[in-house]
């Protein structure tokens, strides 16, 4: 009985991803179970931080083109919690706000 886990579970209503990656890489392939989660593009809102000097940047590039209209930080430090210029708080905050109005309409 396959498409039954975490049926019970609210629907994600947005991601924020630091320095993330698709399951298995670039170099190791997609375990099946993240075929199966990656089959079809995420239709929920995301936000991106990518570093620019990360040695796992390439897995980030791929994991956001998994995603429908993804918002894409890129930061010029490596695999680390990004330090924003004023520009890059005005997108995120941005983001938030979207976000904000999205949880508003569904109450």
């Amino acid at each position: 009985m396959q498409g039954v886990a975490l049926t019970k579970i609210p629907k994600i209503k947005f991601v924020i991803i630091i320095a993330g990656g698709k399951f298995g890489g670039p170099d190791l392939g997609t375990p099946k179970l993240a075929t199966n989660a990656f089959s079809s593009p995420i239709e929920c809102p995301s936000l991106h931080f990518i570093g620019e000097l990360d040695s796992h940047k390439e897995g980030g590039n791929v994991l956001v083109e998994s995603f429908v209209n993804p918002v894409v930080i890129h930061y010029p430090e490596g695999h680390t919690i990004p330090r924003l210029d004023e520009k890059q708080v005005e997108i995120v905050l941005g983001f938030i706000e979207n976000i904000q109005t999205l949880i508003a309409l569904d109450t």
